[in-house]
């Protein structure tokens, strides 16, 4: 049974035959080329009763483990998602709802920051391959939203923020296409706003807790010295993740570093080489 804290009806119903629902012919389009092949899931004609949006979200779930191959667990494995690819998630994560920094403005925006699981080499001044992940979505996907009362989101912040809540409106008419606030403003003020939010998020948010889920992405802002890649992105589904206890190897032994890679020709399939 799935502890699920967020689910979004509109982007489930875009996995499925557009008979069995009453998208907008844009909205349908916006998924076709998703993970280069069609992500329609098939009910079947002789389906006796609609099903539960738990058991569609599971046969959704069961496409995309087949397809989804990117997971920020596995750093390299983002480095090329674009809009609209899908990316898989787990960690720790602070969250809540969240106000425009300029006016206060309650629009529905429901946001969570990734936090930092394992060691970051840019203490040593060095490049991190580490992801920061920041999520967007609508309050009212949120299973116990009143208990998150709306938090600033952050000086600078406020073209996310719009873009948000642009996600928000949109979904609430069952349309799930790119918003148009991606093409209203230059990628560097894009990414300003997005690390603004972030770091606010992620350091002043209340709620902390460890989650997985499915995510659309929206930006993917490279990384540089010192500032790791950031990924802008809206779910389809959050839920409670169980954190993985130490294993026993790295009790009292120096933290090592990782390495990710994909062999070539083998997109599902990820490499670990570890260095002390």
């Amino acid at each position: 049974m799935r502890e699920l804290q967020y689910l979004s009806i509109a982007k489930l119903d875009d996995f499925y035959e557009p008979s069995r629902r009453k998208l907008t012919d844009r909205a349908v389009d916006a998924e076709a080329s998703v993970l280069g092949v069609s992500a329609r899931v098939a009910l079947g004609d002789g389906t006796p009763t609609e099903p539960t949006p738990a058991e569609r979200l599971e046969s959704v779930l069961e496409h995309l483990s087949e397809q989804c191959w990117a997971r920020t667990w596995e750093p390299a494995a983002c480095a090329h998602l674009g809009l609209d690819a899908w990316l898989e998630f787990r960690g720790p994560f602070r969250y809540g709802a969240a106000v425009s920094d300029v006016g206060y403005d309650d629009r529905g925006v429901f946001v969570y920051a990734s936090l930092e699981e394992h060691r970051c080499p840019h203490r040593d001044g060095e490049f991190c391959p580490n992801i920061e992940l920041l999520l967007c979505g609508s309050m009212q996907h949120v299973r116990d939203h009143r208990d998150h009362p709306p938090t600033r989101m952050g000086s600078g912040s406020d073209w996310l923020h719009d873009m948000a809540a642009e996600l928000v409106q949109r979904e609430a008419e069952g349309d799930t296409a790119p918003p148009e606030a991606l093409a209203s403003a230059n990628l560097h003020d894009q990414e300003f706003a997005a690390r603004s939010a972030f770091s606010m998020i992620s350091h002043f948010y209340r709620t902390p807790g460890y989650l997985r889920g499915h995510a659309r992405v929206l930006c993917n802002f490279p990384p540089e010295r010192l500032r790791h890649r950031m990924i802008v992105a809206t779910p389809l589904y959050v839920e409670a993740g169980v954190q993985p206890a130490p294993s026993t190897s790295q009790v009292g032994v120096p933290e090592r570093r990782r390495r990710w890679w994909r062999l070539p020709g083998l997109r599902s399939a990820s490499h670990e080489s570890d260095t002390v």
